[in-house]
């Protein structure tokens, strides 16, 4: 004796499983993520800015200049610098004069990971040469005006 479940109306259609309500689920899942997570909050650059009294003599500032094929120009030379070795020559620099600042050019059309590397390298020289408070200014370059580092 077999058992049949299926009711006499209905013996070819298929069950089926009600949607009506699935986006209302999925929007409360939604929600319920959205109000449990954690964003990361994004540290960005620490920068120190001067206050409005302090003033830097023109001999005491260092030009580092990024162009916008990426080259990194040191103290005005117009030769190129490997970005590995902007560190060491800036140190050298920092250790001749310790109240040298450094004023960090860089070309709007410049790859922005290139001026990141330049500014972790100029970072870096003052921690070689052993100066506690770094001094580096982002110079906004105006191209209209002929200023092309």
């Amino acid at each position: 004796m077999a058992l049949n479940l299926r009711r006499r109306g209905q013996a070819g259609s298929a069950p089926n499983i009600p949607t009506a309500s699935c986006g209302d689920i999925a929007f409360l899942i939604i929600i319920f993520f959205m109000t449990t997570s954690i964003f990361g909050r994004e540290k960005g650059l620490k920068i120190v800015l001067p206050t409005g009294e302090s003033k830097i003599k023109s001999e005491n500032v260092l030009p580092v200049a990024v162009n916008q094929s990426g080259q990194v120009l040191v103290g005005g030379d117009p030769n190129p610098v490997n970005l590995m070795d902007v560190s060491g020559l800036v140190a050298e620099k920092l250790r001749a004069n310790t109240q040298l600042a450094i004023a960090l050019r860089v070309n709007r059309r410049a790859p922005y990971q290139t001026m990141i590397e330049t500014f972790d390298q100029l970072r870096l020289a003052f921690k070689t040469a052993g100066i506690e408070q770094e001094r580096i200014s982002l110079v906004p370059v105006h191209e209209e005006a002929g200023g092309q580092p």
